[in-house]
């Protein structure tokens, strides 16, 4: 049985939504881009900042080959 493509619907409108909320308050640091850059370390500077450039690097990497190659 394959996964029904209109199910997608519901993660991706949760993301806009929560997103889009996000960034109408105005408030800093709630916007996944600003979550992501203070979870690896980017935004403020940590000790840990490479491992984090890294592994976004790599997630982007996989993702592109994924959705390009299947």
């Amino acid at each position: 049985m394959d996964f029904p493509l209109w199910l997608w619907a519901i993660p991706a409108g949760s993301f806009a939504v929560l997103e889009g909320l996000a960034i109408a308050n105005k408030r800093r640091g709630d916007t996944a881009s600003e979550l992501i850059r203070r979870a690896a370390g980017i935004k403020p500077a940590r000790p840990w900042r490479p491992l984090g450039i890294a592994a976004i690097t790599g997630f982007c990497a996989w993702l592109a080959n994924h959705l390009i190659g299947g």
